[in-house]
């Protein structure tokens, strides 16, 4: 088949990603930011990702969830991986991008990515809604100690689990205080961010359960607005 144009290309790409893409998601409920993100907010305030990644004429789905009510976790897809897996015949990490060298590949390939989507990560996304398997969740997810234990701490305030914070908030100062040179602490932003995040929350488990209720509601509201999500906002 004879090779496209670099303008031919575009237009061909752009014509079928919005055929392809952009109505389907925004029809199943994703709100669009930008020209490669798509997001929807689930019932337990995780925000679900969907990223579409090109690479000269291939194309990849990156996905995942993120916490609202922390701070630290909203930006990263921190759970999550990319749209093979849930393909029998390309479920190995060799078959992670599809082709998109003329017209024909370029329907095809994004026709098979949205079947993925529709079926297989829906799925995911639907069981990322139970409480007990986003805890789960952690087995696979890409945590280091520190935001693994941040992630619970805020995980046992946002599921009311008052009981279980305070071990999980001492386990994120503990490793910020050996798994960081006083250096680190004083240099590194993110760093001192979450160490400052984890402080406000260690004082509203001292005001109490609505104190505590009450801070998770305003941090995912302040995460969408720090994201730039505004709209995804329901009072």
């Amino acid at each position: 088949m004879e090779e496209l144009t670099t303008k031919e290309f575009h237009e061909i790409y752009k014509k079928y990603f919005k055929e392809y893409f952009d109505k389907p998601l925004k029809k199943d409920g994703y709100y669009k930011k930008g020209s490669i993100h798509f997001y929807k907010i689930n019932k337990l305030k995780l925000r679900e990702i969907i990223n579409f990644q090109r690479h000269y004429d291939r194309l990849t789905v990156n996905f995942g969830v993120s916490p609202l009510w922390c701070g630290a976790l909203k930006e990263g897809i921190n759970i999550g991986g990319r749209i093979n897996i849930f393909s029998k015949e390309k479920s190995h990490w060799r078959y992670q991008w599809w082709d998109l060298r003329n017209e024909e590949e370029i329907k095809n390939s994004m026709v098979e990515i949205l079947e993925l989507i529709q079926t297989g990560l829906y799925k995911w996304f639907k069981e990322k809604e139970e409480e007990e398997n986003i805890i789960e969740s952690l087995k696979e997810a890409y945590f280091d100690k520190i935001h693994e234990y941040m992630f619970l701490a805020t995980a046992m305030a946002k599921f009311k689990r008052y009981d279980e914070i305070l071990p999980y908030i001492e386990k994120v100062k503990e490793e910020y205080k050996e798994g960081y040179s006083k250096e680190e602490r004083d240099r590194i932003k993110w760093l001192k961010e979450l160490f400052k995040e984890v402080l406000l929350l260690e004082e509203k488990v001292k005001e109490g359960h609505e104190a505590i209720d009450d801070y998770i509601v305003k941090r995912e509201r302040q995460s969408l607005i720090e994201l730039g999500l505004e709209k995804l906002i329901k009072d």
